[in-house]
């Protein structure tokens, strides 16, 4: 096999011109880079660990921080230079320093060569979640050379997951616990109508305030297991079902109104503003889901001190557009979403109430309104509340 020969014949230990050129473009580089006495090998790490997403970091033996790419800033919110001479344990959750402090101390022993945790760093919105890999420096002297990656979203998913499958186990327990809670509350209910029937001749001789108040007490219970009945019946229609509706609205606002009054009961009240039968298309469960998200995110987004309740409410509003459609709003009177959140309300990992914690997932919602035929949006104020607004067709 041949191979074509070089135009020009270079000598062993000779620069080809195209070498020389690219060793000229290097020099001038450094000659111009914001990191003056660097070698041209230092300098092509420098240029590649400033243009990661990941942080990348040096310690020295005492675990500080030496060199800190700008991904720092992006990740934390702080400066490189507030970072730079701080220890690595510094930055890190207290929970979590005791984990890290042993892989330190297990690499300057020796005992293992590199390390990955994910840890929370303490950033300037919060505790930050990051994957933190670690490396002995091969200089051998005691150094560590590592990323910090950014996990939070990963570990939000996370959550949601494990609370998407908590639920999805509830769910397929709930209708075997309603039923064997429904037949007790039916003998129960049963021998109360026979006491109560039964009471004014077993209790002939007994003095009429006394009957009354044994009347009150049996009523009561009564009262009580019906209250029990009915809320069993709302969580047995959480099934999924075939069934096309239709659906009324205002029944199916109440139903959420009662699972969600134990949630709202410290936070405000409850306020129903319902125009006239309002009938919609679609199965029952998937359309209680979707509005039982809306409301217990307006719930969640009242504050919870327990002061006084009746200074925030949540109102359910149903009216007829006068085009063929059902429209839904759900009015809190919480703190309002800054501008910036808006367009990120319907995304799978926003939170309930725009705080910390996992709540409702609202991307559901909107993808049930969709398959429904209709629209949802959001209007937010701040300092004056939130409104969802769902907007479906109706059913003549």
């Amino acid at each position: 096999m041949s191979y074509p020969q070089p135009s020009q014949a270079t000598a062993v230990g000779e620069e080809r011109p195209g070498a020389r050129e690219s060793s000229r473009r290097a020099r001038r580089a450094l000659a111009t880079s914001p990191h003056p006495g660097l070698s041209e090998d230092a300098l092509r790490y420098h240029f590649l660990a400033e243009r990661l997403n990941e942080v990348v970091f040096h310690l020295d033996r005492q675990g500080h921080f030496t060199f800190l790419s700008p991904a720092w800033t992006s990740l934390t919110g702080l400066p490189v230079e507030s970072a730079l001479g701080q220890s690595l344990l510094q930055r890190v959750h207290p929970e979590d320093q005791k984990d890290v402090q042993g892989l330190l101390e297990s690499i300057a022993a020796r005992v293992q060569a590199s390390f990955r945790l994910e840890v929370r760093l303490l950033a300037s919105r919060g505790p930050q979640w990051v994957e933190l890999a670690a490396f002995s420096s091969p200089t051998g002297q005691g150094e560590l050379l590592g990323t910090l990656t950014d996990i939070t979203e990963r570990r939000q998913l996370q959550a949601r997951l494990q609370q998407a499958d908590r639920l999805a186990t509830l769910g397929m327990l709930v209708p075997g616990f309603a039923h064997e809670m429904n037949n007790p509350l039916a003998f129960m209910a049963a021998n109360l109508d026979y006491l109560l029937s039964s009471m004014s001749q077993a209790s002939a001789g007994a003095p009429a305030s006394e009957v009354a108040a044994w009347r009150e007490a049996v009523e009561e219970i009564l009262e009580g297991s019906e209250r029990l009945r009915r809320t069993l019946g709302h969580l047995r229609g959480f099934r999924p079902e075939p069934g096309q509706g239709p659906v009324d609205v205002n029944l199916l606002l109440d139903t959420v109104g009662q699972l969600v009054s134990s949630a709202l009961r410290s936070r405000g009240r409850l306020v129903r503003d319902y125009g006239a039968r309002s009938l919609v298309p679609g199965g029952e469960g998937s359309l209680r889901q979707a509005l039982l998200n809306l409301v217990l995110h307006a719930v969640l987004s009242l504050p919870d001190d327990g002061e006084d309740p009746e200074a925030h409410e949540v109102r359910l509003v149903t009216r007829d557009d006068g085009q063929g459609h059902v429209v839904v709003e759900v009015h809190d009177t919480g703190p309002g979403l800054a501008p910036e959140l808006l367009s990120r309300v319907f995304e799978p990992l926003f939170p309930a109430g725009g705080g910390h914690s996992p709540g409702p997932v609202l991307s559901v919602c909107r993808d049930i309104v969709r398959e429904l035929g209709g629209g949802i949006e959001v209007t937010s104020s701040r300092g004056r509340g939130t409104t969802f607004r769902v907007t479906l067709p109706g059913v003549s």
